[in-house]
């Protein structure tokens, strides 16, 4: 009986998130999208940047360096589109660049951690590809504390309850190498007790636009 529940919960969060990723999404296809995506044939993932934020009622540390935590959630969210999407290349007529590639061409070039100061075309010349792709991750954390009282023989207890909600959003940008134009621009959020991330990417790969 116990193994019918957790699995008909499981099945309802899932419906939850996946109502939410329909009617949260946002995408952008421009007119020149086909045209321009028929020219190419390799593309890069970029690391991603990456907003993280935290809000607590409940006094709080939080542990390691704010800015090796936002370089590394950028990789780690750059790593989980590549690896969505590299199941998916048969379906594709592009090779994507492996992103141990990337992110070592980045580094020599001294562009790594400082991408917003580099044109699109720019990047792309230096990794030696037709598109790139670029995102945003945010990650919006509250702790509150729900307090509550109870009379138990005469004697007052003074409980309380921490939850957690998170916001999690991604924006996922593709552009043309040569141009810097934007091609396709995909955005969505899902709000919950925990990280969404995963489903988030999944839902974005699955809209990319090269796959047939």
């Amino acid at each position: 009986m116990k193994k019918y529940l957790l699995l008909f919960i499981a099945m309802t969060i899932g419906m939850i998130a996946n109502a939410q990723l329909f009617s949260n999404k946002q995408i952008f296809n421009s007119p020149d999208l086909k045209k321009v995506t028929e020219k190419h044939q390799i593309i890069a993932i970029l690391p991603i940047g990456t907003k993280l934020s935290y809000r607590s009622q409940i006094p709080y540390r939080i542990e390691g360096d704010e800015n090796t935590d936002r370089i590394n959630t950028g990789l780690a969210t750059q790593s989980r589109f590549f690896s969505y999407l590299l199941p998916k290349s048969g379906k594709m007529k592009i090779e994507i660049q492996d992103i141990e590639k990337t992110n070592l061409l980045l580094t020599r070039a001294g562009m790594d951690n400082r991408l917003d100061q580099y044109t699109k075309e720019e990047i792309a010349k230096a990794l030696g590809v037709d598109a790139i792709v670029s995102g945003l991750f945010e990650k919006d954390t509250f702790i509150s504390e729900d307090r509550s009282a109870t009379d138990s023989a005469a004697v007052i207890r003074h409980l309380s309850k921490t939850s957690i909600s998170v916001r999690t959003a991604v924006t996922f940008t593709l552009y043309d190498g040569q141009s810097g134009k934007q091609l396709w621009r995909y955005y969505n959020f899902i709000s919950g007790t925990a990280d969404q991330a995963d489903y988030l990417i999944d839902a974005a790969v699955r809209n990319f636009p090269y796959i047939k």
